[in-house]
């Protein structure tokens, strides 16, 4: 794309490459590349065009109206996460929390699945299945943590983890029994 194209644009946004992480483009698949990894994007389906030119990545729109400038802010925000990601990562820690019954988790590295044990004295256990292999889950007593480098697969796994312990039916004030988000942030700043 030529510097044209990016200025006649309705919308732009523009990401800076910082030093120690390398991006490149190619047609509308963003790679990064930095000191903890690799991510790779697909951008094609957004309908947004993007141009690196030097250690800028553009990221524009042609068309008019606020849907096509929030896509232009969602996809630009995206490549941050990415490059952050690359360069210190992304965790999640949470904690199990139980008043009536003792809960256990466990998660099988191999296979890839946690089983909940006991959660609100249920006979069998509570199974999901981690869809992302390049997710780390350490269990360690009471509390779980969930590291990688993509903020999306890390915050979704989390999340699979808080929903897998949904009480349903009963008053929330006096069930606090579940799996719950404590704290979430930068891995290695």
């Amino acid at each position: 794309m030529s510097t044209s194209a990016v200025e006649s644009a309705m919308h732009v946004a523009t990401v800076e490459v910082p030093d120690g992480v390398k991006l490149s483009l190619q047609y509308s698949t963003v790679t990064v590349e930095g000191p903890l990894g690799k991510l790779s994007r697909d951008f094609s389906h957004t309908g947004l065009k993007l141009a690196l030119e030097g250690n800028v990545l553009n990221v524009f729109s042609i068309n008019k109206g606020k849907r096509f400038k929030a896509r232009v802010g969602t996809v630009a925000k995206l490549i941050r996460n990415m490059i952050e990601g690359v360069l210190h990562g992304y965790i999640v820690r949470l904690k199990v929390v139980y008043s009536h019954f003792p809960v256990t988790v466990k998660y099988d590295k191999l296979t890839g699945t946690v089983s909940i044990h006991n959660f609100m004295g249920e006979k069998s256990p509570r199974l999901f299945k981690i869809p992302f292999p390049n997710v780390d889950v350490q269990v360690s007593g009471q509390d779980i943590t969930v590291t990688g480098l993509d903020k999306n697969e890390v915050t979704q796994v989390a999340a699979m983890f808080e929903l897998a312990t949904k009480i349903k039916d009963k008053d929330p004030r006096v069930y606090v029994d579940g799996i719950y988000i404590v704290e979430k942030g930068l891995w290695r700043k």
